[in-house]
């Protein structure tokens, strides 16, 4: 049986590429954010690596800033997604994507001075395989460089917890619905889009993922076991203090 991450962005990338191209628009404010977090810790990127890079947003407005780039995602369709949108802004030449496995990270060739991991891209798989993700991540990150994670949080998540909402954004309905293991700490989700016509709404798909949801102390502990040497914790990109009600955790983590 394939796992979830093979099903939802390689045998069914459409589905989430919706969710992901209604985010582009926010990439260059947290890719400049995420620039000053690493400047904040004495970092001036001059090379970053995108794991889990998606469609690309973040890693062509890296380029763009004068980062050379180089993203890594499991799935075939968003790299070639990514490739488009790099020629398209101009940026090709900074940045270069290819398709890979963040289980495999040892097979990524060098360090580098930014390692990014956006968007809850963490957690996908069980603990130990987490445990080596995480060690993964390490092992790509130069001495003098810094890795930022950007997740949810899991005390604001379980805090406002809902079983079910739906949202309407850019004539798309979204329709999420989870439900949370205590055991496990792991959430379970299922996301159904319908696409809106001027006589109601067509069925787009259905996509469903397991993720492991860590609080900021598990999360710390975690990346400090794989070898990390400083962990920082913020309540976003632009910086802000950690709060239970934080909805965004975000790392910043030296090796």
């Amino acid at each position: 049986m394939s796992h979830w991450t093979e099903e939802l962005f390689v045998e069914h990338p459409e589905v989430f590429a919706v969710t992901m191209r209604q985010r582009v628009d926010d990439a260059p404010e947290q890719v400049e954010q995420v620039l000053g977090l690493a400047r904040d810790h004495g970092v001036e990127p001059a090379t970053a690596l995108d794991v889990a890079c998606g469609i690309g947003r973040h890693a062509v407005e890296l380029a763009g800033s004068g980062v050379t780039v180089r993203g890594v995602d499991i799935s075939p369709a968003y790299v070639e997604t990514a490739r488009d949108r790099a020629a398209e802004a101009g940026v090709a030449d900074r940045a270069t994507f290819e398709v890979g496995d963040m289980r495999d990270l040892d097979a990524v060739d060098g360090e580098y001075d930014l390692v990014t991991n956006m968007w809850t891209a963490f957690g996908y798989f069980d603990e130990a395989t987490n445990e080596a993700v995480a060690a993964g991540l390490h092992g790509t990150v130069a001495d003098d460089g810094v890795l930022v994670m950007e997740l949810a949080n899991k005390e604001a998540t379980m805090a406002n917890f809902r079983s079910s909402f739906a949202a309407r954004d850019d004539g798309v309905l979204s329709v999420e619905e989870g439900e949370y293991t205590p055991a496990t700490g792991r959430m379970e989700t299922t996301l159904t889009l319908f696409e809106e016509r001027d006589d109601g709404y067509d069925h787009v798909g259905e996509v469903s993922w397991d993720l492991r949801l860590y609080a900021p102390a598990e999360l710390r502990r975690l990346l400090e076991r794989a070898g990390f040497s400083a962990v920082h914790l913020y309540g976003g990109l632009d910086g802000s203090e950690l709060e239970r009600e934080s909805h965004r955790l975000v790392v910043v983590a030296e090796p």
